[in-house]
């Protein structure tokens, strides 16, 4: 029965990918902290569902779309890299403002789509899974409870982290949560100059 071995490999395998501190760990953390937990849990969920799209692309054998990020993996990275340049400079924009409350349906919508695409314009994830399906062998890395488990796994990951920063920033004073917001989003700033310079290497 490949259910469990699937399904617990994918929720541990989404958890570590998703751990490393990056562009989007960070996108998160900004949102959490100008706009409140809502918009953080938004910007994790969008994550968590493009990781399960690439992890069923590589499960369901869609080639189509494998050959698609391979071919279009430039121009996929270059659109990422900018517009994470332009989130990193509007909320460098916004840092010095007063802390926004939670964020309406519209707000959170926004934050699920954008780092969902985001999360697709990385065409190197579907490598990572597709290393992850053929280290658990042909059954239980073809199941589709794999997909699911990454997804798990990962949003996990993301409410832990949405639930930390919300926790600190209560107990720390507006000034200092509004330098955390300026060095979060110059590092995205960063990060947006250094994938575009990649992309073009």
């Amino acid at each position: 029965m490949t259910l469990w071995p699937a399904l617990l490999g994918g929720v541990g395998f989404g958890f570590i990918v998703a751990a490393p501190v990056g562009p989007m760990s960070l996108l998160c953390m900004n949102r959490t902290l100008r706009q409140g937990l809502s918009a953080g849990l938004a910007t994790g969920a969008g994550i968590a569902l493009a990781d399960a799209f690439y992890a069923l692309v590589t499960v369901a054998g869609f080639k189509a779309v494998g050959d698609f990020t391979a071919a279009y993996a430039l121009p996929l990275k270059l659109l990422g890299s900018l517009f994470i340049a332009y989130l990193g400079l509007k909320a460098w924009r916004t840092a010095g403002a007063a802390a926004m409350p939670e964020t309406a349906r519209s707000g959170m919508l926004f934050s699920l789509l954008t780092s969902f695409l985001l999360t697709l314009a990385n065409p190197a994830t579907v490598l990572s899974f597709m290393a992850l399906s053929a280290s658990l062998g042909s059954r239980t890395g073809s199941s589709l409870f794999l997909p699911a488990g990454i997804a798990l796994g990962s949003f996990c990951w993301w409410l832990l982290l949405a639930l930390i920063i919300k926790g600190i920033s209560r107990r720390l004073p507006d000034s200092f949560t509004r330098i955390l917001s300026r060095i979060s989003a110059a590092v995205l700033i960063l990060f947006s100059i250094y994938g575009i310079f990649n992309a073009l290497q």
